[in-house]
């Protein structure tokens, strides 16, 4: 558009006998209402209140005209400019082009359905119908097929370490015979050796993982379309699937002793339901429960006459992946965005287990996440340098080391960030929250202005927005007890969560969404008895559970 112009407006009025007369400079065009700038005008010079139709009257009139001047001094510019040949006639008819085809439905060319968006629909559509075993046993059976070639490249990896070990055992013990530099090739020669093997079997599980996604995506589209034409097709695909899972019984009985107890631990848990809010309320469901993180995301299947039986809670999961019913997990990790050690290396291994067929392997996944960092965390540094004024100080005192350190840091995170993963073969879980924490967490004197307490506030918007409707939060902020967790420090962690994250759900209302939460508060597994039963008592008390009044008629 033109450039914004300044305009005296003139307004004479009377008051108490005495003429006055008001001028200011205004904007044309105006990016407000006349009636805000005519209250701001009465609040900034003590204009009377019976005088402020008129001053509304004459500014609406003062506007109108100003600014059809303006349009017209502006239009008669543009067809100057285009008329002496200084503005491209074509380039002018492009943008006019693609502002139509973008703004105006009927202008705009129809969208095109993806491959994704059609393979999600028809998946929702076959688990909600009777296809729900036959999908379940043919997951099972590409997950044996996984599990075998983990299970061959881990006992490959362990047998060579072990004969390299004998080797450099025995050559640190001949001294005569191995110098420094002969060790010292020897143990290059293990390095590339064990690089060499787990690149081989890392790349023969990819192709196999990629091969049963084709494979996996082409049947249910094929099932799907038989069964639309009721065709004689679909019952052969089923028998098919049945016979093979029934031909693997034993093979698929040995593969679940390593994935978890059959049948599984039980847990403590308790549940409540509580209504939140000033004047409209809303319900939601509370539940404590006491368990190992990462058994939210393990498998736990059954085999009874060949016929492969998961948990209720997979079929759940599994059912509401195309949904509005999301299932989240909050996993504290550190700042390194990996998975070789430490818990993430456990997560890795149990999303390693079974090949995810809707989205993206964690790797994949993880590399998306870090180019995000990096630009996050350039932001971050531009706009310290900003609010420092150091800009020049620090660039004169780089170096090519320092620049290397620099490449490094944008790589990791901070005390409190997060990043999301999504996946559609664990237990429990649609999308895992990793948030970063650090050593402070240890500390019992935390307040509700820690980034790990602001972290959860945000993690809860994200899934207020993103129909994530059931949250797991680490209750203590820690997925294992440790030395300093005394009683003391439990109650009061556990009290500063649980009043944090009733405040967080009260704040939802203001985020747009009302709708019914569960928020389930990990403990870990060490807890005591005793211990979960102090929690068990107190969240009722900070959430202000309403219990059923009993009236007995005499």
């Amino acid at each position: 558009m033109g450039e914004v112009l300044q305009k005296n407006f003139v307004f004479a009025f009377s008051n108490q006998g005495t003429k006055s007369t008001l001028k200011v400079p205004i904007p044309i065009p105006l990016d407000t209402t006349a009636e805000s700038l005519a209250g701001r005008l009465i609040a900034a010079h003590n204009i009377p209140c019976y005088v402020e139709a008129d001053l509304l009257k004459k500014l609406k009139e003062f506007l109108a005209e100003e600014t059809e001047k303006w349009q017209d001094e502006f239009a008669e510019a543009a067809v100057k400019k285009l008329r002496s040949g200084s503005v491209s006639v074509e380039e002018l008819a492009r943008q006019w082009t693609k502002a139509y085809t973008k703004e105006i439905k009927q202008y705009s060319p129809p969208e095109e359905t993806s491959d994704e968006v059609i393979f999600s629909e028809v998946y929702h559509a076959l688990i909600h119908s009777d296809a729900l075993e036959t999908l379940f046993n043919l997951e099972h059976q590409y997950s044996i097929a996984v599990e075998e070639i983990i299970g061959s490249r881990n006992w490959e990896l362990e047998t060579t370490e072990k004969k390299h070990g004998k080797e450099m055992e025995q050559a640190l013990q001949d001294v005569r015979l191995h110098t420094d530099e002969h060790v010292n090739i020897l143990a290059q020669k293990h390095f590339e050796k064990s690089q060499e093997l787990e690149v081989k079997w890392n790349k023969e599980l990819k192709e196999l993982q990629n091969q049963q996604k084709r494979e996996y995506r082409e049947w249910v589209m094929k099932v799907y379309e038989d069964s639309s034409k009721r065709l004689e097709g679909t019952p052969a695909y089923v028998q098919k699937v049945r016979a093979l899972s029934r031909s693997s019984s034993d093979r698929s009985s040995l593969t679940q002793t390593d994935v978890g107890p059959m049948p599984p631990e039980p847990r403590l848990e308790e549940s409540f339901t509580v209504h939140l809010g000033a004047q409209l309320k809303t319900m939601h469901n509370l539940r404590l429960l006491c368990a190992d993180v990462l058994d939210l995301c393990r498998h736990r299947i059954s085999n009874l006459g060949g016929l492969i039986v998961p948990q209720p809670q997979r079929l759940q999961t599994a059912m509401s992946l195309y949904s509005n019913n999301l299932c989240g997990l909050i996993l504290l990790v550190d700042n390194r965005l990996n998975f070789y050690t430490g818990i993430k290396r456990d997560f890795a291994r149990i999303c390693e287990n079974s090949t995810d067929f809707h989205f993206p392997d964690l790797e994949s996944q993880f590399q998306h996440v870090e180019e995000s960092v990096i630009e996050a965390n350039k932001w971050r540094a531009e706009r310290k340098l900003n609010e420092d004024g150091d800009r020049i100080s620090v660039k004169s005192s780089s170096s090519g080391s320092s620049e290397t350190q620099g490449e490094e840091k944008l790589k990791r995170m901070q005390n409190g960030d997060f990043y999301i993963t999504k996946h559609s073969n664990l237990s429990e879980v649609h999308v895992v929250f990793h948030l970063v924490s650090d050593d402070s967490v240890k500390n019992g004197d935390i307040s509700s202005r820690h980034p790990l307490i602001l972290a959860i506030r945000n993690v809860l918007k994200v899934c207020s927005r993103n129909d994530v409707t059931t949250l797991t939060i680490p209750l203590l902020l820690a997925h294992e007890m440790s030395e300093e967790m005394t009683i003391p420090w439990c109650m009061k962690r556990a009290e500063l969560v649980f009043k944090c994250v009733k405040g967080f759900m009260m704040e939802m209302a203001t985020w747009g969404d009302s709708g019914s939460k569960t928020i389930q508060f990990l403990v870990p597994k060490e807890l005591s008895e005793d211990m979960f039963h102090a929690f068990s008592n107190m969240l009722p008390q900070i959430f202000r559970v309403n219990n059923p009044l009993v009236i007995k008629s005499s």
